[in-house]
C-alpha cells in the first residue's frame, strides 16, 4: 500500500460494511476507520464533522472515497470544502438533497447539496442526475441543472454517486430508489467523463442492513471507470 498522498482510493468505515467487500483489495487504498464518531449517522453535529474533518485532513481529494450508506452521504461536503477553483458537482441520486434543514445547522445527509450551495463560493454549477419525479425540485437558483441539460464545459467537475439512483435488481441500499440501469448510469458518466476534468470522486448507497454482493460489485465497476483520474 502507498502513503496516503499518493492513495487512489479512500474507504471511510463507518459500520464495517466495507471489510466484507473486495472490490478495492488490488488498488492503492487507505481505510480510514470512522466506526467511533458518534452524531454521525444522517444527521451530522458539530462534534462530528470535527472529527470527520480531521480524519481526511491528510487525505486527497482527488481520488475515489467510498463513503459508506447514503446516510453519510453528506460527507461530500467536507471533500469539496478543500477545492480552491471553480467547480461543477454531479450528483447522480434518487433524491436532490436539497431539503431544508430540520435544526439549525446541522447537516444532513437529505440537505446536504442545498448546504454546500449556500455555503461553498467555488461551487458554480450543480448537475443532478437521476433526481426522482417524486421528489420535485423547486428552485430558482439558476446554478441547478439536471441532466441531460449541459454544463459548462470549462468546469473541473467533482463526482458524488449514490447507488440508490440504480433500480434495485441491480442493488440494494437503505434507501428508497430509482428505476436507473448501471448501463444507463455508466454511459452518462462516461459521456461527462470525456467533457470535464475530474478533482474527485465519492461513492456511497451501501446497505447495512444486509449483505448484497452484488453491491461490491457495482463498486468495482464504478472504481475502474474513475481509476483513470
Amino acid at each position: 500500500m502507498s502513503g496516503i498522498m499518493d492513495a487512489s482510493v479512500i474507504i471511510m468505515d463507518f459500520t464495517k460494511v466495507y471489510r466484507n467487500q473486495s472490490f478495492y483489495l488490488d488498488y492503492d487504498h487507505v481505510l480510514i476507520d470512522c466506526t467511533d464518531i458518534t452524531g454521525s449517522d444522517c444527521y451530522c453535529d458539530g462534534d462530528a464533522a470535527g472529527a470527520i474533518r480531521d480524519r481526511i485532513a491528510g487525505h486527497p481529494v482527488r481520488a475515489v472515497h467510498f463513503l459508506d450508506s447514503g446516510n453519510h452521504h453528506y460527507v461530500t461536503k467536507f471533500w469539496t470544502d478543500r477545492i480552491r477553483q471553480d467547480f461543477l458537482l454531479v450528483v447522480a441520486d434518487h433524491h436532490h438533497d436539497m431539503q431544508p434543514p430540520l435544526f439549525q445547522d446541522i447537516l444532513s445527509c437529505g440537505g446536504w447539496v442545498r448546504t454546500v450551495l449556500e455555503t461553498n463560493p467555488y461551487l458554480k454549477q450543480v448537475l443532478f442526475i437521476g433526481v426522482s419525479k417524486q421528489y420535485a425540485l423547486i428552485h430558482d437558483d439558476g446554478r441547478i441543472l439536471c441532466y441531460p441539460a449541459r454544463p459548462i464545459p470549462s468546469l473541473p467537475a467533482y463526482f458524488s454517486i449514490d447507488k440508490d439512483v440504480l433500480h434495485p435488481r441491480i442493488v440494494t441500499t437503505n434507501w428508497d430508489q430509482g428505476s436507473m440501469s448501471f448501463r444507463k448510469l455508466h454511459g452518462i458518466l462516461t459521456e461527462l467523463l470525456s467533457h470535464h476534468k475530474v478533482l474527485g470522486v465519492d461513492i456511497c448507497g451501501e446497505c447495512t442492513t444486509c449483505y448484497d454482493n452484488r453491491s461490491d460489485r457495482i463498486n468495482g465497476r464504478l472504481l475502474k471507470l474513475f481509476s483513470c483520474i
